[in-house]
């Protein structure tokens, strides 16, 4: 036994862990579960989105209060059962294709360490939201749905109450968008550049003469 623990906590396991970010959706998972329960421990799960009957972190900003979603984001579908199911499957499709196309590029060596982090948030919140979902009735915890508790003001204007889970899918997919739009405006300066040098300025020329005479021929 202390031979298998000391070839699987080598160095180069060790760093391999780290960098494939598992770790990160266990924390986040982790976190977003227990914030769930100990605010619903606090409230005793009784809905609160008022601002009187939450707790003031910043005031007039950020507020912790209890809410349970039967639906997707923004309650859509809460008043269905039928919908919920339906919420379901979706998550469970989209989950597992994640993390089945996180375990491809991975063994395949077609993620970078942005990539590995963006879809380690996105499985993470998936599958915290999915749980909450799944297993979440009043016939087995009290109440059912999803937990939120993060309140988030702009003025007058209150942000549909949230999680940890809703936090690190958004964080996730703004991530990867914004390294897919760098990565694609590289390799278009990258294109534009070798295009550029691609012929010297008297081959250009010549280029250009030709296509003119073509044109005048037509």
């Amino acid at each position: 036994m202390k031979e298998f623990f000391k070839k699987l906590f080598t160095k180069e396991n060790m760093k391999k862990f780290f960098f494939s970010f598992i770790w990160l959706m266990i924390l986040v998972f982790a976190l977003d579960i227990m914030s769930k329960w100990l605010v619903c421990n606090h409230f005793g799960k009784v809905v609160t989105t008022g601002k009187d009957e939450m707790i003031k972190i910043i005031p007039n900003f950020l507020y912790i209060g209890l809410s349970f979603n039967k639906g997707a984001a923004w309650s859509i579908g809460a008043g269905s059962s039928a919908g919920r199911i339906i919420f379901i499957i979706v998550s469970v499709v989209l989950g597992g294709a994640l993390i089945a196309y996180y375990a491809y590029a991975t063994r395949k060596g077609k993620l970078n360490t942005v990539t590995k982090i963006a879809l380690a948030l996105m499985i993470s919140g998936a599958i915290g939201n999915l749980i909450d979902r799944a297993f979440y009735w009043d016939s087995t915890v009290g109440f059912s749905g999803v937990i939120d508790w993060i309140s988030v003001y702009f003025g007058s204007y209150s942000f549909p109450i949230f999680n940890l889970a809703d936090s690190a899918l958004v964080v996730g997919v703004i991530i990867l968008l914004v390294y897919v739009i760098i990565d694609s405006i590289k390799d278009a300066v990258k294109a534009g550049k070798e295009g550029e040098y691609k012929y010297s300025p008297k081959e250009l020329k010549e280029k250009d003469q030709a296509k003119n005479e073509d044109n005048q021929g037509k």
